[in-house]
This record gives C-alpha cells, structure tokens and sequence, in this order.
C-alpha cells in the first residue's frame, strides 16, 4: 500500500524548488542515460554544462515535475492524468515506456539527496511504491495502444 500522505507531505516541501529539482533530474537522467536526451528535441546534442542552466531544461523541468505533483495529488485515483500523460508520451513524444522507470527511480535518488530531512528511509520507500505503481499503469496504456517505439 502506498503512503499518499507521506508523499504528498515531501511533494509540499518539493513543490517550492520544482525548477531546480526538476534540472538535478533530467541532468542526472542524462549522465546515466545519455541516450534518453534524444528524446528531447530541445535538450539533445548539448552538453551537461550547456543544459545545467538553460532555459529549456528549466521549462521542460517545470512541464515535468507538475504532471508528476499533480499524478502524486490524486493519491492513486490517477487514472485520468496517467492516460492523458501516456497518450501524449505514445503519439507526440514517442518516448519509450521504459524511460518513466528510469527516471523515477532517478527522482527517488535526486529527492533524498535535496530534501534529506523529508526523505527519510519510510518516504522513500513510499516514493519508490508510487513511482512502481504509476509506471505500471503508463505500462498497461503503452501495451494498450500497441506502442511500437
């Protein structure tokens, strides 16, 4: 069972930082991932230095990270958002499915390391869980329209 309380009391303290939680995360997607940047028509072929403060990192890291706090929000009755966000990802975007794991199992990391007081071992814990039930639902849209991407 996922904590929606307990993630939903880290997401408040995250939510006053969004921008610069959301760049620690796609730079640190990109450094372990850097294949994933070319999914990112106005992040790709620029360098860590070049992206850590430009303003397409900035406006893609804020277009994330409010889809997620508002997904987190619903407490798991995200089924609207989630479908709406996977059709997008399937039909404009064309960004494979396996990309959410990767980069939630990112935020976790990234999460705990600027919020360390919040981010305790329960709230991780929590985080971990709702990434793993989130992903699974993009999953089963991905598998619903038959994404060949």
């Amino acid at each position: 069972m996922v904590d929606w309380v307990k993630i939903n009391s880290v997401w408040s303290a995250v939510e006053s930082n969004l921008t610069a939680t959301g760049q620690n995360i796609f730079l640190r997607l990109f450094e372990q991932y850097p294949d994933a940047q070319n999914h990112f028509p106005k992040l790709k072929n620029k360098s860590l230095g070049e992206l850590k403060d430009s303003a397409a990192i900035k406006a893609q890291a804020d277009t994330v990270l409010q889809a997620l706090g508002n997904i987190l929000k619903k407490k798991g009755d995200h089924s609207a958002p989630v479908k709406a966000l996977a059709s997008t990802h399937i039909n404009n975007h064309k960004i494979p499915p396996h990309y959410f794991t990767k980069i939630t199992t990112i935020a976790v990391s990234v999460l705990a390391e600027m919020y360390p007081g919040e981010m305790n071992a329960p709230a991780q814990a929590a985080f971990t869980a709702a990434f793993k039930t989130i992903c699974a639902d993009i999953e089963k849209e991905y598998k619903a329209a038959n994404f060949q991407g």
